[in-house]
């Protein structure tokens, strides 16, 4: 087990190499402790983290942990107001922990893996309860997500990622709070591509990998460029449904070369077997991470729900059975095909960079009848990027509207009208939560546009299977877009859309004008009653704002939702 913390050690290493160089330095400076060989300690007040918890009982392996990994006095920095909010597992939770890495003890483990242990359980600023049972997630300093469950059984007690157990809270040390567990929470050193190979029994899928590419691309968690002199940190997250050899031999698949055949033998189109290969294991990836329950929550009242993949132009379904409480039963990929099934003990695996999840059945590239499509308009992984964590996706609506400039997003093509915008409340474009008044919204945000007068914007669909929609549009309408309802000023935010920039599929559209009433609230307008798409593929949907107001009145902005792609039967 030792050796294998090491393995995965070097790769996450390197990441923690580029993610902390754009920290302020002022927080956690990892690689220079300043106190380095002193204790210290604070006369004035209370102790500092480190310090504090040597005079307590019961954190003796914490502390232990901290000098072992170098770390105790990064967490007693008391100057430049650094604070920080430290989940301390207690020494039975740290011996449990121990336990579960397979080693008898802290000096069984690299002191490398130990610092990457501290920092996953350490969060900058300092949380106090009242604001920490509030939260749904905080971000850790090794950038990761942590979920925060609030217990509503046992008081002052919470769950972090489904596994950490905080039993007492906000105890007060002078540089932040101490949160102390009663299990400790496993660090994510693993990338998607480590946690398939280290299975052990998909060496099929990971040779697949490998002869297309995909092992890097899986392995890479964070890249940095320089973009106008700044650095600019892209973190990348996937979603694998993963097959075992033991399920490629159920269809007759016992080694690459034998699926290699197999893809060819099933092909019409007359496709290379690299292509095809590459097809394939692209047809087993989602370019964001999603849980099983996330992958099959329902969109309205349609049970089935389809979704794009890694391959060109290829998409599967995923059908949520309401009536049963067994795991493995709830959801069916590609129903009317080959049908898959997630394995539950071998999903929502978490790591570095996303989900795995196991699946029941080889599941070859398929083509599936019509299903209707919600297409998100901030669910990219681009979007999520640049929003705060704890910001992006609330479980709830918010006090206030949280509101990020998106507009460097590459899933995003703008111009600026060349007249400007005299809105300053938002960004050209900007990512936007949503309060109690719009509470329907999706996923409770929206994508607020503030282009300006003949300013444009281009976006990437979902695959859309090809057929015929009607297509409609969830817009938010607040109480100062009045104007534009009533045509009072401007022309009621007229658009020129369209798809692939094509002529037959250009509309002009003033959705606006189509809300039914005064109050602020989350209204749905029809872009298009019909369209007809006789490809299956991604599109590129376009607009430009030709409303004059977009430039002239400073309340004028477009805060999309969603758009549903609505299948019209024959």
């Amino acid at each position: 087990m030792k050796t294998n913390i090491i393995t995965k050690l070097s790769s996450v290493l390197l990441f923690m190499g580029v993610a902390f160089t754009a920290c302020d330095k002022d927080v956690l400076n990892i690689n220079s402790d300043p106190f380095k060989n002193q204790t210290y300690v604070n006369e004035m007040l209370t102790s500092p983290i480190s310090t504090f918890l040597t005079e307590q009982e019961g954190f003796t392996e914490y502390v232990a942990a901290l000098n072992y990994s170098g770390m105790f006095n990064a967490l007693n920095q008391s100057s430049n107001g650094i604070s920080f909010t430290a989940f301390v597992p207690n020494d039975e939770a740290m011996k449990e922990f121990y336990q579960r890495r397979g080693v008898s003890s802290l000096q069984e483990l690299i002191p490398e893996y130990v610092r990457q242990f501290i920092l996953y359980h350490t969060v900058k600023d300092s949380i106090l309860p009242d604001q920490f049972i509030m939260k749904k997630t905080v971000q850790n300093l090794s950038n990761d997500i942590i979920s925060i469950q609030i217990d509503s059984v046992h008081a002052g007690q919470a769950l972090l990622n489904d596994e950490g157990r905080v039993i007492e809270m906000g105890l007060s040390a002078f540089n932040g709070k101490v949160y102390v567990l009663s299990k400790a929470m496993t660090p994510l050193v693993e990338t998607v591509y480590d946690r398939i190979a280290d299975t052990g029994n998909s060496k099929i899928m990971v040779e697949a990998m490998r002869a297309t590419g995909w092992d890097k691309k899986l392995s890479t968690v964070v890249d940095t460029v320089i973009v106008d002199r700044q650095k600019v940190i892209t973190h990348y997250y996937y979603t694998i449904l993963n097959v075992n050899d033991a399920t490629f031999g159920k269809a007759g698949i016992g080694s690459l070369e034998q699926l290699r055949a197999k893809l060819k033998n099933n092909d019409s189109r007359a496709l290379t077997e690299d292509s095809l290969l590459r097809e394939y294991v692209g047809y087993h990836i989602l370019q964001n991470q999603y849980s099983t329950s996330e992958m099959g929550a329902l969109q309205g009242s349609n049970l089935t729900r389809i979704w794009s993949t890694s391959a060109a132009n290829q998409v599967f379904t995923i059908t949520t059975d309401t009536t049963t409480t067994i795991e493995a039963d709830k959801y069916t990929l590609n129903a009317a095909s080959e049908v898959a099934k997630f394995v539950p003990e071998n999903s929502n695996i978490l790591s570095k960079n996303g989900y795995v999840h196991e699946i029941d059945s080889w599941m070859p590239v398929w083509e599936p009848q019509q299903v209707a499509v919600l297409w998100d308009l901030a669910d990219y992984s681009e979007i999520k990027n640049i929003v705060p964590a704890e910001d992006y996706q609330p479980t709830e609506p918010t006090a206030s509207e949280k509101r990020t400039r998106v507009a460097t997003a590459s899933c995003f093509e703008y111009e600026m009208g060349e007249s400007g915008t005299k809105n300053n409340t938002y960004h050209e474009i900007d990512y936007a939560t949503c309060k109690s008044s719009f509470k329907t919204a999706n996923n409770l945000d929206r994508i607020v546009f503030n282009v300006g007068y003949m300013g444009k914007v281009s976006i990437q669909t979902p695959t859309i299977v090809r057929g015929k929609y009607k297509v409609e549009l969830t817009l938010i309408y607040a109480t100062d877009h009045s104007f534009m309802r009533t045509l009072s000023d401007g022309n009621g935010g007229l658009l020129k859309m369209s798809f692939d920039e094509k002529d037959e599929y250009t509309i002009y559209n003033a959705p606006y004008t189509k809300v039914g009433s005064p109050l602020p609230g989350v209204y749905t307008s029809t872009l298009y009653e019909e369209i007809e798409f006789p490809e299956t593929a991604s599109h590129k949907f376009s607009f430009v704002v030709l409303d004059p107001a977009a430039s002239t009145n400073s309340k004028f902005s477009l805060q999309f939702d969603c758009i549903r792609f609505i299948p019209i039967e024959n």
